[in-house]
């Protein structure tokens, strides 16, 4: 079978761990208002070390053994249509004013869980009360 690939958009925010918006991360919070908006999915990464020309933000300072204060930095990855992840910049814009925002356009490999999910999906959205995949997953096994 051949590798299927499709298009779709991904944002990726770059910030400090130590950035608070009102009483918690930043990065929580943007994953918060990501799954509030339904957004495919996004993933934190934690660097281990990371500049920027400006200072990220201001928050707690966090400690660390060796160094004294650290502000590792973290990037928010976003993945959806690009339509839908226009949804979240307006959060950005207001309340990220020192992360680095970033958007483009990526392959990614169609693998037979994503076309079976996909149909599932459809299935769902069709008003059938289980995806088609796991129907024919219960009739093989009677």
């Amino acid at each position: 079978m051949a590798l299927e690939f499709n298009k779709t958009s991904y944002l990726k925010i770059y910030t400090g761990e130590d950035v608070l918006f009102e009483d918690i991360p930043l990065y929580k919070a943007i994953l918060r208002e990501a799954r509030s908006l339904g957004l495919a999915g996004g993933t934190v990464i934690k660097g281990i070390e990371g500049y920027a020309s400006k200072v990220r933000g201001v928050g707690r300072a966090v400690s660390t053994f060796i160094s004294g204060n650290a502000n590792f930095p973290v990037v928010v990855e976003l993945v959806d249509k690009k339509e839908n992840l226009e949804k979240i910049l307006p959060f950005l814009e207001k309340n990220a004013p020192h992360a680095l925002v970033v958007m483009g356009e990526v392959d990614y490999l169609v693998t037979d869980f994503m076309r079976k999910a996909a149909e599932g999906y459809k299935d769902i959205r069709n008003g059938s009360p289980q995806p088609s995949y796991l129907r024919k997953q219960q009739e093989q096994q009677q």
